[in-house]
């Protein structure tokens, strides 16, 4: 008789656990590459905080809240510092130089404002283009005492407004608020008290090629109501 031999037992295949060596290693690597992955953006994304103009302006403007923002921007460390990065340390600051639209705003662009009055200057229709806050404008005098003479030169407009009783659809006035020194004040006070006056404005574009506001000859013209 022959032998018949024995069956071999199978192995039977363990059922998987969550002690295991395999599962362990994978949920790590998966761990890692996410962290790694978090760190690698992170350390791609160099932009801080910085103020940029809302609007064009020209020397001379005093900043408000409506003239800048904050937007984020890619520097370097050592270019960071050169820039302002909290709005309202601008709100107040005379800017010294033209600067347009969405451009990053310097200190160095910046000044103190120095002791000024605010003047309201009245422009009648077709005595002035349609102005705007940032623009920096001439003024000219005519009056029945003296031939045309130069008020202003390269003054910035701080603000716009519509005369009293019309718009500037309508009628064409317009309200030009200007802060310039107490001596130049008194001298748009004087012009606007000449008999018959009538002030006209042009927008000066560029480098202003007149005389400095500190350097203006004084007005040809007599006393108010021209005598």
């Amino acid at each position: 008789m022959f032998a018949v031999p024995e069956s071999p037992v199978p192995r039977r295949v363990k059922k998987p656990t969550w002690l295991d060596l395999r599962l362990i290693l994978g949920c790590l690597l998966v761990l890692c590459s996410v962290v790694l992955g978090a760190k690698v953006v992170a350390g791609a994304d160099h932009t801080v905080p910085v103020v940029a103009l809302a609007t064009a302006v020209d020397r001379g403007t005093v900043l408000t809240a409506s003239e800048v923002r904050t937007t984020r921007a890619r520097l370097p460390a050592s270019a960071a510092q050169a820039y302002l990065a909290d709005v309202h340390a601008a709100i107040g600051m005379q800017v010294n130089r033209p600067m347009s639209r969405g451009e990053l705003l310097p200190r160095a662009s910046l000044d103190p404002v120095v002791a000024a009055t605010t003047v309201t200057i009245p422009f009648s229709a077709g005595a002035a283009p349609t102005l705007t806050a940032g623009q920096r404008i001439t003024v000219w005098l005519s009056a029945k005492a003296c031939p045309a003479a130069l008020v202003l030169s390269g003054v910035a407009i701080q603000d716009v407004r519509k005369a009293s009783g019309g718009s500037f659809s309508s009628s064409g006035e317009q309200d030009v608020v200007v802060r310039v020194s107490p001596d130049l004040a008194e001298r748009v006070v004087t012009a606007l008290a000449q008999d018959g006056a009538v002030l006209r404005a042009g927008v000066t574009v560029g480098e202003a090629t007149g005389p400095a506001p500190s350097a203006l000859p004084a007005l040809p013209c007599g006393r108010a109501g021209g005598g």
